[in-house]
């Protein structure tokens, strides 16, 4: 899988996440306590979902990297290490905006 299409795939996949979960709080019928019980236990899966699949990328980014050597291996190791944080960031900041 390219890095390209693993991206697109992934952006894609949250975009529709977020906008079912907004249309899904627009429309329910229920009391504020209960939905912001709702934003929390989904945030929480969103954080793992999007864990497992950094992982899974993780992974498969370290699998090619493997193959390669030197800077091109130190270079794909640092961009491993930039998006971790950037996700764990955005995990972060997902879970924290829930609790409001």
């Amino acid at each position: 899988m390219s890095e390209n299409t693993g991206s697109k795939m992934f952006f894609s996949f949250l975009t529709g996440t977020v906008i079912g979960a907004a249309l899904a709080l627009l429309f329910a019928p229920q009391s504020g306590e209960k939905t912001r019980e709702q934003i929390k236990d989904f945030s929480g899966k969103l954080g793992n979902e999007v864990k497992d699949f950094s992982e899974k990328l993780g992974n498969e980014v370290k699998g090619f990297s493997d193959k390669l050597g030197g800077e091109v291996r130190e270079g794909v190791e640092k961009f491993s290490g930039r998006a971790k944080t950037f996700i764990d960031g955005a995990k972060d900041t997902i879970s924290k905006k829930s609790k409001v």
